[in-house]
């Protein structure tokens, strides 16, 4: 089991138990009191539980939602490759918004190769990792801070994106359908995400399998709203973009 799997699982369990023993999670998850201590020190850093004496609590407040720090570890094969397609859309002197979604930060690692970049995001780790490019000038927006996604939301941060124009919109969302488009657990990030695509010429939907066919509370966008949805699946690719604005799928990885 990776890392972020028994992470996950161990706040599953408190979600459900809201206290736990290290005794406890050892023989539920088969792992070594070594490890799930060190599991627990990571959680207790990233606020998400409190340690005590033997085991663990959860925070009053910690959400259902996995944690942005667990997600960036989820599928990174696949986050990768997608993001690989989506640079081929990116150029020299785009204006382009990103959003706080993990995919994103994989897009970030590969920016090197441009020149006169202008980015508007509502992620404080997306900024943070821009911000260690001097070919990019960055636009971070205020608002509410979201500690599991470790973005801005609210009013402030939806007026400050309204007022750019994009080239390119950059996004990903949590669960993704023929019926029901692109959905997402939290209204404050459904509205954010709103605004992008309502200010870009380009809207580009990142989005690995392991979503697709999942519906979430909140809808984003149906997918005519889209340009091009980038899956790591050639089969996925193919069938989604068959709806979208453009109707034409993007070139995909080979695999079924």
């Amino acid at each position: 089991m990776f890392a972020y799997e028994r992470k996950q699982q161990i706040l599953d369990l408190l979600k459900i138990k809201k206290a736990i023993s290290v005794e406890e999670l050892c023989k539920t998850l088969y792992t070594s009191g070594a490890t799930i201590r060190r599991d627990l020190q990571d959680l207790e850093k990233d606020r998400l539980i409190k340690r005590t004496h033997g085991g663990a609590v959860l925070l009053e407040g910690t959400s259902t939602e996995t944690p942005l720090v667990l997600r960036e570890s989820e599928n990174s094969s696949q986050k990768q490759l997608i993001s690989e397609l989506a640079v081929k859309h990116i150029s020299d002197g785009m204006t382009l918004f990103f959003d706080s979604s993990s995919t994103v930060s994989y897009i970030i690692r590969q920016l090197h190769q441009f020149q006169g970049l202008k980015v508007i995001t509502n992620g404080i780790k997306t900024a943070s990792l821009l911000s260690d490019y001097k070919n990019i000038k960055i636009y971070c927006t205020g608002g509410i801070i979201r500690d599991n996604s470790r973005s801005l939301v609210g009013h402030s941060a939806q007026a400050f994106i309204a007022q750019f124009n994009a080239d390119v919109c950059f996004m990903s969302c949590r669960g993704l359908s023929l019926e029901k488009g692109a959905t997402d657990p939290s209204d404050e990030e459904a509205y954010i995400k709103k605004e992008y695509l309502s200010n870009s010429d380009k809207r580009i939907l990142l989005c690995d399998t392991t979503k697709i066919g999942v519906n979430y509370f909140c809808k984003v966008a149906p997918l005519h709203e889209f340009d091009y949805i980038i899956t790591n699946s050639r089969e996925a690719t193919e069938k989604y973009n068959a709806y979208t604005r453009k109707s034409s799928p993007v070139s995909s990885n080979p695999e079924k």
